[in-house]
C-alpha cells in the first residue's frame, strides 16, 4: 500500500515512493504523530488501529514525551 500524497511533505528525508504503509508502519506512525497536523493524524487513523498507534508511539526513541502523553489519554 502506498503512501497518500497528504503525508508526503512529512517525508522529505526518504523517497516517498518507496515508503509503504504496511512495511514502514513504525516510521510513519512515529513521524506523523510527531510531526503532522490534523489532516496527517486523520489518515493515520484509517490507515491503523488505535491501539498500533498507542504502542508504537510509547515505544518509539523518535516521539517526544509530550506526544506519548496524548497518545496515552487518547
Amino acid at each position: 500500500m502506498n503512501v497518500a500524497l497528504n503525508i508526503k511533505n512529512l517525508l522529505w528525508d526518504v523517497d516517498a515512493k518507496k515508503v509503504d504503509a504496511s512495511k514502514h508502519k513504525s516510521f510513519l506512525i512515529s513521524r506523523i504523530s510527531e510531526k503532522g497536523g490534523t489532516r496527517e493524524i486523520a489518515w493515520l487513523r484509517r490507515q491503523y488501529s488505535d491501539k498500533d498507534i498507542k504502542k508504537i508511539v510509547a515505544k518509539s526513541r523518535n516521539v517526544s514525551a509530550k506526544t506519548k502523553n496524548f497518545w496515552k489519554l487518547f
